[in-house]
C-alpha cells in the first residue's frame, strides 16, 4: 500500500503533524464521521463498527508529534508511535469517511495544529459535511442528542430519532473536535454533533447502538446489528455479574496460579 504524505515541511518527518493518503484513492465529496474520545467511548464503538459492516478501506494515516509519547508494540515485537487512521466506505451512494480517535490531544496548540491540517486536507477533498459522535452523562435516560449549526439539518436529524440538546455545556466536546466544528461552521459547511447518552465509563455498547440507530436512519442506510446485539448481551451478562457480586459482599477466590509471571516494562 504507497501512502502520499502530506504537509512534509520538516527534515525530521516525525516532528510534525503528518497526513499520508493511500495513492489513487477517491474519497471527494465524502461525510467525515469522528468517533470523538468521550467517556463510554460510543462514538469510537460506532464508527469501528461501521468500518467491520460496510468492510471500510484503509485509505490515510495522521501522525502527530502532540499525540501521546508511548510506544505501541505488535505481535511481532515491533514498536511504533501512535497514529490515526482514516478509512472509506462506500454504501448507497455515499462515501463516508471514517476516523476513530481514540485518545485526546492534551495541549490547545497541538489540537489546533492537528484539527487545522485535517480540516485543509478535507477542505481538499471538498469533504463538506462533518458528524461527531460521542457519549458520556447527560440527563441519564439514554437518549441520543444533537447539536448543529442547520436548522434543516437538524430536523433532519430530530426525525432519526434524536433529541435536542439542553445545553451545549454538557457536551465534552474535546479541543480537536472544538476546532474541527468551528472550522466547518466558519466556512458554512455542515457540522452536528451527536452525543449518546451513557453513565459508563466503561465502552458503552449499547450507547454507541444508539448512536449508529440515528446515524442509519439520517445517511438512510441499513446497518446489522447482530454482531453488536451480540456484544451488547455479552456486556450486560458481565454487568449482571459483577453486581451480583458486589450485593452479595462474595469475594473471587482462586487456587490456581497464573499460567506465567507478569510482564512489566519499566
Amino acid at each position: 500500500m504507497l501512502f502520499r504524505g502530506l504537509s512534509a515541511t520538516c527534515v525530521d518527518m516525525g516532528l510534525e503533524t503528518r497526513i499520508d493518503v493511500v495513492d489513487g484513492v477517491e474519497i471527494d465529496g465524502a461525510i467525515f464521521i469522528e468517533g470523538s474520545p468521550t467517556a463510554g467511548a460510543a462514538g469510537i464503538l460506532a464508527v469501528n463498527y461501521l468500518r467491520e459492516v460496510f468492510d471500510a478501506v484503509l485509505v490515510g494515516e495522521i501522525v502527530s508529534p502532540h499525540f501521546p509519547q508511548i510506544s505501541i508494540i505488535d505481535d511481532d515485537g515491533i514498536a511504533s508511535r501512535p497514529k490515526l487512521e482514516l478509512y472509506l466506505v462506500n454504501v448507497k451512494g455515499l462515501k463516508l469517511l471514517l476516523l476513530s480517535r481514540v485518545f485526546p490531544v492534551e495541549s490547545n496548540e497541538g489540537s489546533y495544529e492537528l484539527a487545522s491540517k485535517l480540516y485543509q486536507f478535507l477542505a481538499r477533498h471538498n469533504v463538506n459535511e462533518y458528524l461527531v459522535l460521542a457519549s458520556g452523562r447527560v440527563t441519564g435516560d439514554g437518549s441520543v442528542f444533537v447539536s448543529t449549526t442547520s436548522l434543516d439539518q437538524s430536523k433532519a436529524l430530530l426525525d432519526a430519532g434524536a433529541k435536542r440538546s439542553p445545553s451545549l455545556e454538557t457536551l465534552p466536546v474535546d479541543r480537536v473536535s472544538g476546532f474541527l466544528m468551528l472550522f466547518f461552521a466558519r466556512d458554512g459547511k455542515k457540522v452536528s454533533m451527536l452525543f449518546s447518552d451513557s453513565a459508563s465509563y466503561i465502552p458503552d455498547n449499547l450507547a454507541a447502538r444508539r448512536l449508529l440507530e440515528v446515524v442509519s436512519r439520517y445517511l438512510g442506510i441499513e446497518v446489522d446489528f447482530k454482531a453488536l446485539d451480540t456484544e451488547i448481551e455479552k456486556q450486560a451478562r458481565a454487568m449482571q455479574e459483577v453486581e451480583q457480586l458486589g450485593l452479595t459482599g462474595k469475594r473471587i477466590v482462586s487456587d490456581e496460579k497464573p499460567s506465567k509471571e507478569p510482564f512489566y516494562i519499566g
